[in-house]
């Protein structure tokens, strides 16, 4: 029964226009070309093993020596909760090369797809990510309580559930950035207009773990949310939703609107996007660095 709900449940994903492959193909292959070389590196390190799989994570250390322990910047990838590789991250070179040029280390995820084992065993991955580094601190010379979260698309989702988690219970985590991620999955699913009949065979319960709007509390740290407004894959509305939420509880947050921006910055010319992940990089270094006064 329950491998027949998770194949029910990747048909469903499947079948919605979220889900993008070609884009993420590009992705890739823009990853491939821009890898960085630079520094230490160390790749495809196990976090995790379970029956079928060993999940594995990059660490790329600092290129200078800042602070006494480097904080750490946490990427997980986007690929519709289906695909992708922690290897993305590379598309964001400069923001990866400005991190680390300011000292902080930056760690990228895989994690295992709603494909492989199901939704709470993807969420459980990118949480035992983060146990995994803070764990390892010392080894590698990071800060395990100075963590920021960052995504894209599926990945910024998964950010904002790893970071609105691990909050509940510590103040390790001093950012998340959400670009474009989904923040309300039942209320986006049920709006696709191809949406087939057996997809409401999926009970809705199931998919509120997904739904960072759900579980907004008051613990929740600096968000930093970002959206095209010509996106048709994850409407604006989605993250215009959850920073209503969190300025209500008065989470200290802000909202980009991308003007023109399809889903993944398509649309606007290269100007405007890396004017904008400028802005970004400047949000989180500047939460970096007011974390270690």
């Amino acid at each position: 029964m329950y491998k027949f709900l998770i194949t029910l449940t990747v048909l469903f994903f499947s079948a919605c226009t979220f889900d993008d492959t070609s884009h993420i193909k590009e992705l890739m292959l823009k990853a491939e070309k821009q890898v960085s070389h630079e520094g230490t590196i160390h790749k495809n390190v196990v976090y995790k093993s379970t029956l079928f799989h060993n999940v594995e994570l990059d660490i790329y250390e600092p290129l200078t020596l800042k602070y006494t322990k480097a904080p750490i910047y946490i990427y997980i990838h986007g690929g519709s909760w289906l695909r992708g590789d922690k290897a993305l991250v590379n598309v964001y070179d400069k923001t990866v090369q400005g991190l680390r040029e300011q000292g902080i280390a930056v760690v990228s995820i895989n994690y295992r797809f709603v494909s492989q084992s199901g939704i709470s065993a993807m969420i459980s991955d990118c949480l035992d990510a983060v146990k995994y580094v803070q764990e390892h601190a010392i080894q590698y010379g990071l800060d395990a309580h100075t963590i920021g979260l960052h995504g894209h698309s599926s990945g910024g989702n998964l950010a904002l559930v790893t970071g609105l988690t691990l909050s509940k219970h510590n103040s390790d985590i001093i950012f998340i950035v959400d670009e474009y991620g989904p923040t309300d999955v039942l209320k986006l699913l049920k709006e696709q207009e191809d949406r087939v009949w057996w997809t409401y065979l999926i009970a809705d319960s199931s998919l509120e773990a997904l739904s960072p709007v759900l579980v907004v509390h008051p613990n929740v740290p600096p968000v930093y949310i970002a959206h095209g407004d010509a996106d048709k894959t994850v409407p604006v509305e989605q993250s215009k939703s959850l920073y209503m939420l969190l300025q209500k509880s008065k989470i200290p947050s802000s909202f980009t609107v991308v003007h023109g921006a399809k889903h993944g910055y398509r649309g606007i010319d290269d100007a405007a996007v890396q004017r904008h992940r400028k802005e970004v990089l400047f949000f989180m270094l500047d939460k970096y660095s007011s974390a270690s006064k």
